[in-house]
């Protein structure tokens, strides 16, 4: 199954008794990441946790609740993924992997309708989405980053770090998409800095740009269906559409 939203995702894990809640406060600081370790740790990947009313470290609490740990085991990949096992998953990942990288969007769409079921995996174009109801802009007021439980995972990071976002960006030339996933420090309310590897396609669009002399556009996703996260971390060949590939999953 397809989940419209993170909510779904969690009312999901509840029903297969696989999600304790949280509903004491607690810190964004260090204490969520150290719940979440030990939880991990435990037998088949313990549970996953969502923490109610985490406090950031200006001692107040944040609107927005906490999911951690909710892939942590192979039970729950499978449930977020729609498979019995992920071993399903990972055939069909080997089976992009292992072919040859495609010129293009055409020739991409063309290597997976060769022995794969994609009849509903071409991406559609919504126009404005849910995401779009509610704007936030720097200058206009509001916390920005402020706003949303960040968490700071190890004593000696650098800071707050975004460590499941969807990061997608185009290429100025051939306008083709990326997604994926890049640790995000929080460096202020409305600034962050993405933590990209040089063979990273993500810092390949970013090197076209300066070379161009013009800024990056770039959107960050947090959350909705499970489908999206995998497909951004899927060790995919350049070519294959990650949304793509993720309503491929899905079916």
């Amino acid at each position: 199954m397809a989940y419209e939203s993170s909510t779904e995702w969690v009312s999901r894990l509840e029903q297969e008794g696989e999600l304790l809640r949280i509903r004491e406060p607690a810190k964004t600081e260090l204490e969520i990441a150290a719940a979440a370790d030990l939880e991990s740790k435990s037998a088949g990947g313990g549970k996953a946790l969502l923490f109610e009313k985490p406090v950031g470290p200006n001692g107040e609490e944040s609107g927005f609740p906490v999911l951690i740990n909710g892939y942590g085991s192979a039970r729950r990949m499978a449930l977020a993924l729609g498979r019995e096992n992920v071993e399903e998953i990972g055939n069909e990942v080997g089976a992009l992997v292992k072919a040859k990288p495609p010129a293009g969007l055409g020739e991409a769409w063309d290597l997976l309708k060769k022995g794969l079921e994609l009849r509903h995996a071409r991406p559609v174009s919504v126009g404005r989405g849910a995401c779009q109801e509610v704007v936030k802009r720097a200058g206009e007021g509001g916390g920005g980053l402020g706003e949303i439980p960040v968490l700071k995972t190890w004593p000696k990071d650098g800071g707050p770090f975004l460590t499941l976002p969807q990061v997608i960006t185009e290429d100025p030339e051939t306008k083709e998409r990326n997604v994926g996933m890049y640790r995000m420090q929080v460096l202020g309310p409305w600034e962050a800095a993405l933590h990209w590897q040089l063979h990273k396609v993500g810092a390949r669009h970013g090197k076209k740009y300066r070379e161009m002399g013009r800024p990056m556009p770039v959107a960050v996703a947090l959350g909705g269906d499970p489908a999206n996260a995998f497909a951004a971390t899927a060790p995919l060949p350049d070519g294959i559409d990650e949304y793509m590939f993720a309503g491929f999953l899905r079916r």
